[in-house]
């Protein structure tokens, strides 16, 4: 029998994984599961990084449990619609089913450095309704 070469080392897979030999790569960073979108407020989502600064690029919305004719969302640095405004309210009529996916870039890719991004819904869907949300963009730090 010819004898197999090791493989290597065991890995593991995490959900959206940034292995990248460089910071300075289009990557996840913020994500929240099920937002409820048929409440206005905020729903925290903490940054992946906690290296310094980054510049959104685009906001993902993906799993939609209904679909979304009234709801709309926004991305802000600051909860209650405080701080930077990385991406405005905008409909989410797009996502109107749960296979739909949709990738709206970022009114404000300007360096920020914060530790969590707040995704607020702005208007109520008017009935039960969550997605989930991803916000994609480069880090702008170096590796030490």
């Amino acid at each position: 029998k010819p004898i197999m070469a090791n493989p290597g080392p065991a890995s593991t897979t995490t959900n959206h994984p940034s292995n990248l030999a460089t910071n300075q790569a289009y990557r996840l960073l913020a994500s929240a599961q099920g937002v409820n979108l048929n409440s206005v407020g905020d729903t925290v989502a903490a940054m992946l990084n906690d290296s310094g600064n980054v510049s959104v690029q685009d906001v993902i919305v993906a799993n939609a449990s209904v679909n979304l004719t009234t709801a709309q969302l926004a991305v802000y640095t600051g909860a209650g619609a405080t701080g930077t405004a990385i991406k405005t309210a905008y409909a989410l009529t797009g996502n109107s089913a749960t296979d739909k996916v949709v990738v709206t870039a970022a009114d404000d890719t300007d360096a920020i450095d914060v530790d969590k991004l707040y995704i607020r819904c702005t208007t109520a869907q008017g009935a039960a309704a969550t997605a989930d949300v991803f916000i994609y963009g480069y880090d702008l730090t170096f590796l030490s």
